[in-house]
């Protein structure tokens, strides 16, 4: 008898795709099964109109079975056609060998959709009703997609001490050190990253495993895998961010600013990434590079209350309090401000022998301030000269915060 769905593949393998009257000829004559397994290979190869189309034919016909019924329900799914999907889902009764299978599309479904209570209920209920580890597994996957990375590590980690390691080519001790680093559990992490193998890693994992190191304290670690994904050009913006990281607790400030414009180059729109680097370069004194970016930062969004006061700072540092003063003045009325404002207002209007607005701005955030040793001091100088009382209040609470700063306090003894 001639087996029309083979006929189909063969041609298929010789790049023949005319094959629509061998496709009717197949649907009139050929078994189920056989239908059913040309629309998985169809699937296989790509061809996923064709098996579409085969199967919806199959539903007219009646010709269809639960495996059937499961393959046109996921491809309506990746279609977006969540209603089709679900009326054919529901056809598969709980005595089906599918019915797992099944329900798992059922909760990637709702999950897809934001029911994602119902989705996680689904996924419970089975744990109650089987054993297959499958169903832990689709709960693991769905508390990753989540960011409820502890759940799906105690979930990774009872798979594992059950015996499956791996489900199909899936490493779990890998997804298990994924898991456990997302949700900072790291020196846990780190051992299942080891017994998975350095040399079996991903690069996105490499850059897990350097976050890890760095967050336990070796950063000669975490630098030799960043340095790894920068060589290989696999790098993400947060390796660079967080080489960076590593470099600034191994005291290399070049290379940490060296890291940070790399960073910005990588992701030249990312404005929290150029203010690191103003920051960085503001910290080791480059005031003029610091300013530049904060500037273009200020210019792109003039929200950015943080690189505004940094700009005000190093303008204090570079001596130009009129700048300063334009600065903090054209957005001190903004929606949201920084209260370091006031703090630079005072400092600038001050070096501008404006004694009384720069003592009205430092009592406007005195209490804001009140735990914060570099205000005090600054504090102390502004009123030394025409607020004893108040200036001895400040340098009282400094020395309170830095006691060892015996150079103030002998102006406890003046």
């Amino acid at each position: 008898m001639t087996n029309y769905s083979q006929q189909i593949l063969s041609n298929i393998a010789k790049s023949e795709f005319n094959n629509q009257d061998l496709m009717a000829k197949a649907i009139s004559h050929d078994t189920t099964e056989d239908l059913i397994s040309l629309s998985d290979s169809l699937l296989e190869q790509g061809f996923v109109d064709d098996a579409k189309g085969l199967l919806e034919s199959l539903q007219e016909h009646h010709k269809v079975n639960d495996a059937g019924n499961i393959n046109l329900a996921e491809i309506y799914i990746d279609e977006g056609d969540d209603d089709a999907a679900l009326a054919l889902i529901d056809k598969i009764s709980e005595k089906s060998s599918l019915y797992l299978a099944a329900q798992i599309d059922k909760a990637d479904l709702y999950e897809s959709e934001g029911l994602l209570e119902s989705a996680e209920g689904i996924l419970l209920d089975l744990q109650n009703v089987s054993d297959d580890p499958l169903v832990r597994f689709a709960l693991t996957e769905f508390y990753d997609a989540e960011g409820e990375n502890g759940k799906s590590a105690q979930l990774y980690d009872y798979l594992i001490d059950q015996g499956h390691e791996r489900i199909g080519d899936i490493d779990l001790h890998e997804r298990l050190a994924n898991a456990l680093a997302s949700n900072g559990e790291f020196e846990e992490s780190i051992g299942e990253f080891e017994t998975v193998g350095l040399k079996n890693l991903s690069a996105k994992e490499n850059g897990l495993l350097a976050r890890a190191y760095l967050q336990v304290g070796d950063e000669q670690k975490a630098q030799a895998l960043l340095e790894k994904n920068i060589e290989n050009e696999e790098a993400s913006l947060e390796d660079y961010l967080n080489l960076a990281e590593a470099l600034l607790k191994e005291g290399n400030i070049e290379g940490q600013i060296r890291s940070l414009q790399l960073a910005k180059n990588f992701d030249p729109f990312n404005i929290q990434t150029r203010f690191q680097l103003a920051l960085a370069q503001s910290n080791a004194k480059q005031y003029s590079l610091s300013d530049s970016e904060l500037a273009e930062i200020v210019k792109k969004d003039s929200s950015q209350t943080q690189a505004i006061s940094l700009l005000a700072y190093n303008l204090l540092q570079e001596k130009q309090d009129d700048q300063v003063l334009s600065l903090l003045n054209a957005h001190i009325e903004d929606e949201e401000i920084d209260q370091h404002y006031f703090w630079y207002l005072g400092l600038a209007y001050f070096h501008l022998d404006q004694q009384a607005t720069a003592e009205k701005n430092f009592n406007q955030v005195k209490k804001y301030f009140a735990n914060e040793p570099a205000f005090l001091k600054d504090a102390f100088f502004i009123f030394k000269n025409t607020d004893t009382t108040q200036a001895r209040i400040f340098l009282e609470n400094y020395l309170k915060l830095v006691p060892d700063d015996f150079e103030m306090a002998n102006y406890l003894l003046s």
